[in-house]
């Protein structure tokens, strides 16, 4: 998409002035959000009948990725804003003559607007998902402070800006994202342009923290990690700390040189091995962590993997690793398989967690709480 702020402003005040989001979400609490944090796609296309004409053209447009045939666009949209889409290419022209998204959505979320990519459950998504999107960005965006005020952010696995952007309307003195997708870095400008707030944010391509300069300290981090990769490496992992959360774990060994004084942040970690609610990751952060002088605590919740689906995500990731050979992708997931079965420790499956870190010790603790969620809670 092209990056252009009198037309991503234009198209801003046209979705606000029909109450997009507003429509949204009645559509939504109508028919409920799949665990991919999107409405059913044969659903929502359903209720759409009962919208006006111009909603049925920027629902099928920008929720549901559908093309819609020119007619249609001219006598339901203005033709400034048709022009303000086009610019932007936020709209493209088909083979056939009718209109379309490159392969993205428009979401509204914690009173943003967010440019993501079509997620691959939908049939109209015509790429790989790399301006990323799903419940748990939902999850984490609840997890920020209310206030930021002073604060320097790294926002670490950007994907489509949301969190980098409710830190900056939260007071942030800078925000930087980190993401390793140049599609979605490109995206996230044009979604911090579109939310009014590009002045104060920066977005950068960046393998986890390697764009980072020496000298460049945060007050705060806020990292969403990816649903893969499974592993790190090549090898087949030695212990459960291993499975489920490569980048988190590669971030650590690079994040406290770029951590102040007061620093604190929120870490998203998905399926993590554990047992009543406690995961054996989470036990291994914090003990890694308390060595630099950070203490941590985490909201655990039930995660609804289970063994063969982690074992799927992780052969699908391996199978798009050049270096990696038929026989030795079955090998490492057969180790995988093994390492959970044949596990000392008690398991009783996979859990999702925020962590939640400080430098020095965190008060809130009382009573040695360290793990919280919807079960009983146990040390970790």
């Amino acid at each position: 998409m092209r990056i252009h702020s009198p037309s991503l402003a234009a198209i801003r005040d046209y979705l606000n002035e029909m109450m997009y989001s507003l429509v949204d979400l009645r559509l939504s609490s109508e028919i409920g959000l799949s665990p991919a944090g999107f409405p059913k796609f044969q659903s929502l296309q359903q209720i759409l009948n009962r919208l006006d004409p111009a909603h049925q053209v920027l629902f099928r447009l920008f929720r549901l990725g559908e093309t819609v045939d020119d007619a249609s666009i001219k006598e339901s949209v203005p033709g400034r804003i048709v022009s303000a889409l086009m610019e932007s290419e936020v709209l493209i022209r088909d083979e056939a003559g009718g209109w379309r998204t490159p392969s993205l959505l428009i979401v509204p979320a914690e009173g943003l607007l967010l440019l993501v990519n079509i997620p691959n459950s939908y049939p109209t998504a015509s790429k790989p998902c790399n301006v990323w999107f799903d419940m748990s960005s939902y999850f984490v965006a609840k997890a920020l402070p209310t206030y930021l005020g002073d604060k320097r952010v790294l926002d670490v696995c950007s994907g489509s800006g949301l969190q980098s952007l409710l830190c900056a309307l939260r007071g942030a003195t800078k925000v930087l994202g980190l993401e390793l997708h140049e599609e979605a870095v490109i995206v996230s400008r044009a979604n911090a342009m579109l939310n009014g707030v590009d002045g104060s944010v920066e977005f950068r391509q960046s393998n986890v923290l390697a764009s980072l300069d020496k000298g460049e300290r945060f007050d705060f981090v806020v990292c969403n990690t990816p649903y893969a990769p499974v592993i790190e490496g090549p090898g087949a992992p030695s212990t459960l700390e291993e499975v489920g959360n490569s980048v988190l774990l590669r971030l650590l060994r690079e994040l406290p040189h770029h951590l102040s004084e007061r620093s604190r942040g929120i870490l998203g970690a998905w399926r993590a091995i554990g047992h009543q609610s406690s995961t054996y990751l989470m036990q291994s952060i914090g003990t890694e962590m308390k060595k630099n002088g950070f203490d941590a605590f985490a909201y655990v919740d039930r995660a609804p993997d289970t063994l063969d689906g982690v074992l799927r995500i992780l052969q699908s990731d391996l199978q798009q690793r050049a270096e990696m050979q038929s026989d030795r992708i079955s090998d490492i997931v057969e180790s995988v398989r093994n390492l959970f079965q044949d596990s000392k420790r008690p398991i009783d499956g996979f859990y999702n967690q925020l962590i939640y870190f400080a430098k020095g010790k965190i008060e809130s603790t009382v009573g040695g709480r360290a793990v919280f969620g919807l079960s009983a809670p146990v040390q970790a």
